[in-house]
């Protein structure tokens, strides 16, 4: 799929304020699909669907077999009339691919779908970015994950456009990645860029006990059901000090105090 086909279907479907990656960050993915040549691919965050479909025919022009796109909501949040992934078959009608786009999902559900066979090679994230919601996601991602294990993120520039910086948590997670296993882009500005994941659970987790320890951004606190899911999810992939890191983190930053104050 080239440039000019990607940009006339996407200023075809597109809609200003829907928050949607853009053309050049679509290049990008493209580009690294067409590198990797990944069998199966899996998105986390779907909303509109814009970027599942333009991610699934670049995986079909490749070769791939099949793409998965999940979503903690069913209903888009830039039209709340529309359901989540409204755009998928008006950009990827017809295909070959085995498709699955499963609502009500988050990242820590990826045991129950691996017990269904599904493991990936590529992925996109492009879910909550508030801190630490992007590198909860890249390490319940991460077991799943083989071949290459290409993780893409969306929004590192997002913390720059806000006065309360939110969406901090793409960059935290960037900077605290070893340089040799970032992909960088020029696109949108370098708003977008990608993680090799081929690494030992022990650097990992260095790079996790670092990030989680940097103030949280959230708009409110952890609620225990999503703490006890995180919490399940290091015990079964993760070494004890992590889980302990990650506990001894909720004590001192999943208060609301803490995100009013500061301190």
């Amino acid at each position: 799929m080239e440039m000019d086909e990607i940009t006339r279907i996407y200023r075809h479907v597109w809609k200003k304020g829907w928050g949607s990656i853009e053309i050049d960050e679509l290049g990008f993915i493209r580009d690294l699909v067409r590198m990797y040549r990944p069998d199966r691919f899996l998105e986390i965050g779907m909303a509109s669907g814009l970027s599942a479909g333009f991610i699934a025919r670049f995986l079909e022009d490749e070769g791939g077999k099949a793409f998965t796109s999940i979503d903690h909501d069913d209903t888009f949040f830039g039209d709340k009339s529309k359901p989540n992934g409204f755009l998928f078959n008006k950009i990827y009608a017809n295909g070959t691919l085995d498709t699955e786009l499963l609502k009500f999902k988050t990242s820590l559900d990826l045991d129950d779908l691996d017990d269904l066979g599904m493991r990936w090679q590529m992925a996109f994230i492009d879910a909550n970015h508030q801190h630490p919601w992007p590198m909860i996601d890249t390490l319940a991602l991460w077991p799943h994950l083989d071949g290459p294990r290409i993780v893409i993120h969306h929004d590192l520039q997002l913390y720059m456009k806000q006065d309360v910086m939110f969406g901090i948590g793409p960059k935290y997670l960037h900077d605290q990645f070893p340089e040799r296993h970032r992909i960088a882009s020029m696109a949108n500005n370098g708003n977008i860029f990608a993680l090799c994941m081929d690494m030992t659970r022990e650097k990992l987790e260095e790079v996790a006990i670092r990030a989680l320890k940097l103030p949280w951004s959230l708009r409110m606190p952890l609620q225990p059901t999503y703490v006890a899911k995180i919490q399940a999810m290091f015990d079964m992939h993760y070494s004890p000090a992590l889980r302990a890191h990650f506990d001894r983190c909720i004590e001192t930053q999943n208060r609301m105090d803490r995100f009013r104050s500061g301190l």
